[in-house]
């Protein structure tokens, strides 16, 4: 799993330096290279696939997650307040 992990973490920082500018420094937003690092990884280890192919899966899952907290935080159960 290691070589995956070591695979996959590889992979992003390419991505960084490829936005690097020639003065050698940039802002950049993390948090969806995280995601997407995450799901890469869990493709890869789990099923043996990459997280492009398995996409529509990941977002339908983020779907529902949202969708599930929604509904729990809306729900009235009486005696709970």
């Amino acid at each position: 799993m290691s070589a995956a992990f070591y695979l996959c973490c590889s992979d992003m920082i390419c991505k960084w330096e490829s936005l690097v500018s020639k003065e050698g420094s940039i802002e950049l937003d993390v948090w969806p290279y995280l995601q997407t690092l995450i799901t890469e990884m869990i493709s890869q280890t789990a099923f043996g696939s990459s997280y492009d192919e398995g996409r529509k899966i990941f977002e339908l899952q983020r779907e529902q997650a949202e969708l599930v907290m929604k509904i729990a935080l809306s729900s009235y159960i009486p005696g709970w307040r």
